[in-house]
């Protein structure tokens, strides 16, 4: 067989993880969101394992009509929203729902409609109202406008009009201390509040819960949360508490990309390993190289120790990262005497490694990690 690198996606954990998100969020409705080809696990495979969900979530339209074209799921929701007439008459036609997050938006749904005579009601939108992330989401100014804008409706139609979801984002919520994640709930009531004199503020439902905020912020679980990284088995706080993983969060990991053992050399003190020269071997010892580089979408920058594992026992990554191959250290496993020859299955992050130790050995985050893997390795789905 030739050596090839393989990712193999266990969709048993990825069911288990969108069960653990139900655990913690009881009763509320689950958006899966599935964004940059499910964060590179394959959107197709991944939308159909997680089926129980509410609905879906992707960032972008053109990823909306790939997913309604292969499946037509349940109702898709489109993170970034649209951007002209034509694209608001294919959510309408597709019941695709466009979150709207600047006037510009709300201003050309509103045209499309009058344009082409149809009723609000024939349209469901979320309003992303901005409390701190400053990233996408209305102003208080801005959402004074549309607020004055339903202010001149008949008081029957208002309910037609309005979102079927107001939603935020934390931009916070997966570090340790919370004041600003406080501070931006606290935010979004209030924005909330101002429509009072037009609907019970409690009629509309909201959501602002992403992962870290379901593991961390019950008081933000609302009515739909938003579960992303943690469905592929990651913990959200890899950042604020490097020592935890996915495993710590009762998650299990979705994705296990490994490779083959291609070659085992046996070196001299003072022989230097790969480009640039820039790891020597302190004594004689073996070398194993690895079929796989930054081509398939190993982490370019992963530091000399980042841990391999070779016959089920962690090594470390010693030289630089190349296109196609990697080098590891086999003294451990030469004075345990392990077992290992050519043709030996390597795991680099997965089942028995959690990716989040080789991200941050790679000076990155889980997310790249997933997300950048390359056409060239191959993925099972089991």
């Amino acid at each position: 067989m030739r050596p090839e690198a393989k990712a193999n996606i266990n969709l048993d954990a990825l069911r288990h993880n969108l069960s653990r998100v139900k655990e913690l969020a009881p009763g509320r409705r689950v958006v899966s969101v599935i964004k940059a080809n499910a964060y590179g696990h394959g959107v197709i495979p991944v939308a159909k394992a997680l089926g129980e969900s509410d609905n879906f979530a992707v960032a972008r339209l053109d990823e909306a009509l790939y997913l309604y074209d292969s499946l037509q799921p349940k109702n898709i929701i489109i993170l970034e929203g649209v951007y002209s007439e034509e694209d608001y008459l294919k959510c309408i036609e597709l019941n695709l729902i466009p979150v709207i997050h600047c006037l510009e938006q709300f201003q050309w749904l509103q045209e499309c409609l009058e344009y082409n005579s149809l009723g609000w009601h024939q349209i469901e939108y979320w309003l992303k109202i901005d409390t701190g992330m400053h990233r996408l989401g209305l102003s208080e100014d801005e959402l004074e406008q549309i607020i004055l804008s339903y202010q001149h409706l008949e008081s029957e139609k208002i309910s037609s009009y309005l979102p079927a979801v107001f939603i935020s984002h934390f931009s916070c919520a997966d570090e340790k201390v919370k004041t600003k994640d406080q501070k931006q709930i606290e935010l979004f009531k209030h924005q909330i509040h101002r429509l009072s004199n037009l609907l019970d503020p409690s009629a509309v439902p909201k959501s602002m819960a992403n992962s870290a905020a379901i593991l961390s912020i019950p008081e933000a679980h609302y009515d739909w949360v938003r579960p992303g990284i943690m469905l592929y088995g990651v913990s959200p706080f890899e950042t604020a508490v490097p020592s935890r993983n996915g495993l710590d969060e009762q998650l299990q990991p979705v994705m296990t990309l490994s490779s083959e053992l291609i070659a085992i050399k046996k070196l001299k003190k003072g022989d230097c390993i790969g480009y640039g020269a820039t790891w020597c071997c302190p004594e004689d010892m073996s070398i194993g190289v690895i079929a796989i580089g930054y081509g398939d979408g190993y982490p370019r920058h992963a530091e000399p120790g980042t841990p391999v594992l070779v016959s089920d026992k962690e090594v470390p990554l010693i030289g630089r990262v190349s296109m196609d191959m990697i080098t590891v250290d086999l003294r451990t496993l030469e004075k345990n005497s392990v077992a290992f020859k050519i043709g030996d299955r390597v795991i680099l992050w997965g089942d028995g490694l959690p990716i989040e130790r080789v991200s941050q050995k790679s000076g990155t985050i889980a997310y790249e990690l997933l997300c950048q893997i390359t056409q060239r390795v191959r993925f099972e789905y089991e």
